[in-house]
């Protein structure tokens, strides 16, 4: 790679800490406003007090005669606290932003003082490599005078850079809980507090816990609101895309960025973990991860100029109906009637949730838009990659990258072109139609027929996006379809030997129920997700609508079943009132969620709480009791779709509850060699006393008994993500040898260059047949009797009779 590219990120590394934020503090933050200006800069307002208030900790920790520091404390006093002050404002608004607007709520404090902690680590060793660091043995010396100062003070200093003691003593999490505490406290703008703590009791039924949640104030959430051009000159996130191919990963640690240290793993590993993967040949998993992380990209610069005047014009192309904020409806007086006033609360907190996610998109595709602006010249950028502890790869840069939302990833293209070629062309029609609603539930020749007959429309809108209202509201990812639009327009104008760089991606059909099923051999199953050959793809959300549809009439209409039911108790009858509020509005978007995330351990609690807030639940007379029913109904029908795959799932709870009966975690072996650890233990209850507030942490303690609740809920899930992405890197691993080397990886959607797709369908379907040609399930309760023989484990559920191989044949596997 060039040396002059090399420095530049180099640089880019050090900047996106706080280098260049610094400097624009330093020339316009802290400079005083005046009380006739309008409004104050949110971050220039609040920085000075809040760094002011660290700086005063700080002397108070080199001032005090306690013997022993908090845990806070040396990590404190060891960055300047401009620096402090830098991070925790730059890292609460980063965090709040991408909580509101993927979830409509505020992040937990807990997880957001970790963040804060370890940013604050990652500068730390940023100022050694630039040989500024505080001497924190002199800042310790100062406290004390005594014959022992001077060693104590040296240990304490070498303790600050050990990753082990960071760790141990939940270095991290302290440091963070402290900085938030003075962000309460200190961190205002005109006179008004910028953040604040709530704590909630969150969860379903008897599963209830307290959760603190740091948030903006409503009046500092106004004003970003309707500030938002502002955002791109607040603290961008420390982890960028790279300009030059990132380290490649040779062993757990290493690869990614050039000075920002990087693990493999996203979230440290417990020692069980670490000890099986630094034992583990994981040369497949790093050869796959290497080949996602080399891929170069680039801005599709159309979009981003046809996103950009969208976004400035105000236009409504973004998943929102409105940008505007809604006004909450006042409270009414507590004499009022009680169904109004629960109405009214009703009505309130869906304008507060709308306004939530309003705030979020608005913060969000600032950023977007602000980071796309950055990279649009750069003939070719890079995303360093991790894993998650079931082998799962994700790109390390947030927002922007090919694991995104349709958003995100429409704004990006491979930087190499490939001549598209007549079968490339047939491909990236289908990948439009894919695009657009309901298009990818019909054959490969509708989908093509679809795109012929709409050419007109399709170059007319690749030309004039903004004037198709109609697209823009039908298709099912608008931008992405947009750029497949004008890819096309390309090609119609170019030729055969159009070099396209457009990534089309192939997607499995419910890919949680396809392993499932590949594993239980079961053949409804099977044909229901696609694992065998038809004329037409299957759709098995609606084969599950279906039956939840025929189940909700059933228990609304037939009294002869309603009575037997009745009979066999109270609650029975209680399903005859929302099963006649449901009847009718049961189609396959209320149950499509439900059905998707089953195979991942998905619970009736997170069901339930999904449906209440969506219709047709919503709308119904009594939107609990009808989500309530709807979940139960929807957990008992599910597993009628696949048979197998449903005593697959209740065969791997029993396993873990009886290996968590006896304290024991389960650990295995996937098909790309990744060793995977399942070990949830009960958390331990950590309370951190501040000056004005208590906090409750809850962390990972490997000496903590093992939680037998959620070793069940979880082993579905992390089985057969972990099963999922072994898939994903063996089809990367195939895919190089034949000469690909451009990947947009999604978990359970393969992209390529569309002239690749036919490999790429090709190398994905036989490694699938590789990995279920083995014996998966045995293998699985075989690692857990050698590892464990003492205990008495469930013997294999009974598989069916699907011929594995018949997915090399299956056109709608992967489509």
């Amino acid at each position: 790679m060039p040396v002059k590219d090399t420095d530049r990120q180099v640089k880019l590394e050090i900047d996106a800490i706080h280098d260049g934020i610094i400097r624009y503090s330093q020339s316009r933050e802290y400079q005083n406003a005046t009380d006739s200006k309008p409004v104050r800069d949110l971050v220039g307002n609040s920085l000075k007090p809040l760094a002011d208030a660290i700086l005063r900790e700080q002397h108070a920790l080199k001032t005090s005669q306690r013997q022993k520091l908090p845990k806070y404390g040396t990590p404190l006093l060891s960055i300047t606290h401009e620096k402090l002050a830098l991070i925790t404002l730059g890292t609460l608004l980063n965090a709040i932003t991408r909580s509101e607007f993927d979830l409509g709520l505020a992040p937990g404090a807990t997880a957001v003082a970790y963040e804060i902690g370890q940013r604050c680590r990652l500068e730390r060793i940023f100022d050694r490599l630039r040989r500024r660091q505080v001497d924190i043995a002199h800042e310790l010396r100062s406290r004390n005078q005594n014959r022992n100062a001077r060693r104590r003070a040296e240990e304490l200093a070498r303790k600050l850079d050990d990753d082990d003691d960071w760790t141990k003593n939940y270095r991290s999490f302290h440091l963070g809980e402290k900085l938030i505490a003075l962000a309460v406290r200190f961190a205002y703008f005109d006179g008004q507090p910028i953040f604040e703590l709530k704590t909630v009791r969150e969860g379903y039924a008897k599963r209830t816990k307290t959760t603190q949640r740091i948030a903006l104030t409503t009046a500092a959430g106004d004003w970003i609101g309707s500030h938002e051009s502002t955002l791109a000159s607040l603290p961008s996130p420390i982890y960028l895309p790279m300009i030059v191919p990132p380290r490649p990963w040779t062993s757990l640690s290493g690869g990614g960025y050039l000075l920002t240290p990087l693990r493999l793993l996203k979230r440290q590993a417990t020692r069980r973990a670490q000890q099986l993967l630094e034992n583990a040949d994981l040369s497949i998993v790093l050869s796959a991860v290497n080949a996602m992380q080399s891929t170069a990209y680039r801005i599709n610069k159309e979009i981003y100029r046809n996103m950009r005047n969208a976004w400035d014009a105000g236009d409504l192309f973004f998943g929102f109906k409105t940008h505007t904020f809604e006004q909450l409806p006042p409270r009414l007086p507590d004499d009022a009637d009680p169904k109004q006033i629960k109405e009214r609360k009703q009505e309130r907190a869906d304008a507060f949730n709308l306004n939530n996610r309003i705030k979020g998109l608005k913060k969000v595709m600032a950023f977007r838009l602000s980071l796309s602006e950055r990279l649009l010249d750069e003939p070719q950028f890079y995303f360093p990659y991790q894993l998650d502890h079931r082998g799962r790869a994700y790109p390390v840069p947030q927002l922007v990258n090919p694991q995104s939302d349709d958003i995100g990833r429409s704004l990006l293209e491979f930087a190499e072109g490939k001549p598209l070629g007549e079968r490339g062309a047939y491909w990236l029609a289908i990948h439009i139609a894919n695009c657009y609603w309901k298009k990818n539930k019909v054959s490969f020749d509708e989908r093509l027929a679809w795109v012929h007959q709409h050419e007109q429309e399709i170059m007319a809108f690749a030309d004039d996006p903004l004037c198709f209202p109609r697209f823009w509201d039908e298709a099912d990812k608008p931008w992405t379809f947009l750029a497949a639009c004008k890819e096309w327009k390309r090609y119609r104008e170019e030729g055969p030997n159009f070099r396209s760089h457009l990534p089309v991606s192939m997607d499995g059909t419910c890919n949680g129920y396809q392993h499932l099923s590949a594993m239980g051999r079961d053949p409804i199953g099977g044909r229901a997700t696609n694992l065998v050959p038809a004329d037409e793809p299957e759709d098995i959300y609606q084969e599950v609508a279906d039956h939840v549809s025929r189940r909700v009439t059933r228990d609304a209409e037939n009294a002869g079943e309603r009575e037997a039911r009745a009979r066999q108790g109270e609650a029975s009858r209680d399903d005859r009132d929302p099963a006649r509020q449901l009847l009718g509005k049961i189609d396959r978007s209320v149950v499509k969620h439900a059905t998707m995330t089953t195979p991942y351990g998905v619970t009736r609690g997170t069901i339930y709480r999904e449906l209440v807030e969506e219709k047709p639940a919503k709308y119904c007379k009594d939107p609990k009791k009808c989500a309530r029913y709807l979940a139960k109904v929807l957990e008992e029908c599910i597993p009628e779709v696949a048979v197998e795959a449903g005593n697959i799932m209740n065969w791997l709870r029993h396993v873990a509850r009886a290996l968590a009966k006896v304290n024991r975690g389960m650990a295995w072996t996937t098909p790309a060699g990744f060793r995977v650890v399942h070990e949830t233990r009960e958390p331990k209850t950590l309370r951190i006393t501040t000056s004005d507030r208590t906090f409750v942490v809850y962390q990972e303690d490997e000496t903590r008994k093992i939680d037998s609740r959620k070793q069940a809920d979880g082993i579905v899930a992390h089985l057969v993500h972990s099963l999922d992405a072994a898939h994903m890197m063996l089809t990367v691993n195939r895919l190089q040898t034949g000469g690909v080397h451009h990947f947009a990886m999604v978990h359970d959607s393969f992209g390529v260059h569309a002239s690749d797709i036919d490999f790429l369908n090709r190398a994905l379907r036989e490694e699938f047949v590789r990995i279920y040609s083995e014996p998966v399930l045995q293998n699985f309760l075989k690692e857990q009797r050698e590892a464990h023989p003492e205990v008495d484990l469930p013997e294999l559920p009974q598989t069916g009779n699907l011929d594995i191989r018949q997915v090399i044949s299956s056109s709608y596997f992967f489509a």
